[in-house]
């Protein structure tokens, strides 16, 4: 299988580095659409990012077992955090997803994810790496920016 493009979304927003990492990794569970972007839907009642590295970002929800999405990779507050990414999907077969937080010359923040390796879950590869472009633009790119663009600084 010929190695599938990284699906990369790219946001700026008038916050500094160090806030919007903690917005995106300590304030997860109050950004993330639970309700159509998890497993268990109206039934979850949250998604944790466990801070550090070996943090597994965890769903739990009413009468079930919790579910792992992912592990930390790499955490460098207000710089970058790097996990596997495997959602309702077997630990093995894993994506990689990193977002790097950079200031520019205004002194807002380009937050950058970039989520690839695709080509470890095989022959679904494409349908789901396609899948992700769309979705990462809404969850990323429209409900993450929106949700730093309405925080109190």
């Amino acid at each position: 299988m010929a190695l599938l493009d990284p699906v990369t979304v790219e946001i700026t927003v008038p916050r500094d580095p160090e806030a919007a990492f903690i917005a995106f990794t300590e304030n997860f569970n109050e950004w993330w659409p639970r309700a159509s972007h998890t497993i268990s839907r109206e039934e979850c009642t949250g998604i944790k990012m466990h801070p550090g590295l070996g943090g597994e970002i965890i769903e739990t929800a009413r009468g079930r077992t919790p579910l792992t999405w992912g592990k930390i990779e790499i955490w460098l507050p207000g710089e970058q955090v790097a996990f596997t990414w495997h959602p309702g999907w077997d630990a093995g077969d894993y994506t990689r997803v990193s977002v790097s937080f950079d200031q520019n010359a205004f002194g807002h923040c380009v937050i950058k994810l970039v989520h690839w390796e695709w080509e470890n879950l095989g022959e679904i590869a494409t349908a789901v790496r396609d899948g992700y472009i769309t979705g990462w633009q809404q969850v990323f790119g429209d409900v993450f920016a929106t949700y730093l663009r309405d925080a109190k600084k």
